[in-house]
């Protein structure tokens, strides 16, 4: 049987991410918790470099789903599960899964871009 939290963090995942954590999106769970629950969901937990850790703490201060201020942690991973173009990033404190953000698939995109230090030059200029 799945607990409270289980339950919060498998609709979080798979239902209404940004909604399932507006209120709670400043606490912190065992990073075990959501793992297993993308783990059962068949997803993938996939951890992020450093540089896109950073790039993320700028979305996250600029989120307006978010509260205000950067994120708990020094690193990232990514979950993702099978059926949705969209992911929720966890930002990692020790063992500590926190402030949970949804990744839209625009978001992902960029991710990639960063993972693979892709620079685009398109544009008009100033």
């Amino acid at each position: 049987m799945m607990s409270k939290r289980s339950v919060a963090v498998a609709v979080a995942l798979t239902v209404l991410p940004a909604v399932a954590y507006a209120g709670d999106a400043a606490r912190c769970v065992d990073v075990s918790v959501p793992k297993k629950v993308v783990e059962s969901q068949k997803g993938q937990w996939i951890e992020l470099t450093p540089e896109q850790w950073q790039f993320l703490r700028g979305i996250y201060a600029m989120n307006p789903s978010t509260p205000p201020g950067l994120p708990y942690g020094d690193r990232a991973v990514l979950a993702k599960v099978d059926g949705r173009d969209s992911g929720l990033v966890f930002f990692l404190d020790g063992n500590r899964a926190c402030t949970p953000m949804e990744a839209p698939k625009e978001l992902l995109a960029l991710l990639d871009d960063v993972a693979t230090a892709r620079i685009s030059h398109e544009g008009n200029g100033l």
